[in-house]
């Protein structure tokens, strides 16, 4: 009974969404108006209305109610961490698996075309990595770059799922660019330059070459 309970308040929620009777930002009715509509516990509607807010769609806020959110980047982000401490998968298996999402960024963007709004975007932060100075406006300036390749695609699925990844991923970038030298600074520009110029130019295997020599550069630090 309670699983059945349970799962009547999640489809409820889910149905309002639906109907366009919630939205982003919207405050979802109280925990005694939805037990009075469906009638069941209120202790099972706080259940799985917290089931929903680690899942990243519910906010809760005390003394002010629940409120229909946008977080499941930041929850399948702390499902890694888990998957990190249980051994479930690796800091190889994400670099690699961050790697190859990357490439799969760019092809789209060059198989679909780019609009020039986007383009303009990525060549903006392109520009303020390189002109970057200080380590923290350096790590601030590179996670910009990359999230204006995601944010190009103009794909939801794929910016939800890439910046849960890129969450988990740019904290090791973050060391790796804060230990740097100049030299090594240098070469990794060179290949965001590169990259870019590939997206801009079309040419797919230009643009692969360069993602594989930034990466490869990632991880030959990781392994010391």
């Amino acid at each position: 009974m309670g699983n059945s309970e349970y799962r009547k308040t999640i489809d409820y929620i889910l149905d309002l969404i639906r109907g366009g009777m919630l939205r982003v930002g919207d405050k979802l009715p109280t925990e005694r108006s939805i037990s009075e509509k469906l009638g069941i516990s209120r202790n099972t509607v706080r259940e799985a209305l917290r089931g929903l807010e680690i899942l990243g769609i519910v906010n809760g806020k005390q003394g002010s109610g629940n409120y229909l959110t946008d977080n499941i980047s930041e929850s399948i982000a702390k499902a890694m961490d888990i998957m990190l401490l249980m051994n479930r998968t690796s800091k190889e298996e994400i670099c690699s698996f961050r790697r190859s999402m990357e490439k799969t960024v760019c092809s789209y963007l060059i198989a679909r075309g780019c609009s020039s709004e986007n383009k303009l975007k990525i060549v903006a932060a392109l520009n303020r990595l390189k002109e970057s100075e200080g380590t923290g406006d350096r790590t601030i300036a590179d996670r910009d770059f990359h999230y204006s390749l995601i944010y190009a695609t103009e794909n939801s699925f794929w910016i939800t799922f890439m910046e849960a990844v890129s969450e988990v991923y740019m904290r090791w970038i973050d060391d790796f660019l804060m230990t740097a030298d100049s030299s090594v600074r240098a070469a990794l520009q060179d290949a965001h330059e590169k990259m870019v110029q590939g997206i801009i130019t079309g040419d797919v295997d230009f643009c692969f070459k360069a993602i594989d020599a930034h990466y490869d550069m990632i991880d030959k630090s990781f392994e010391n």
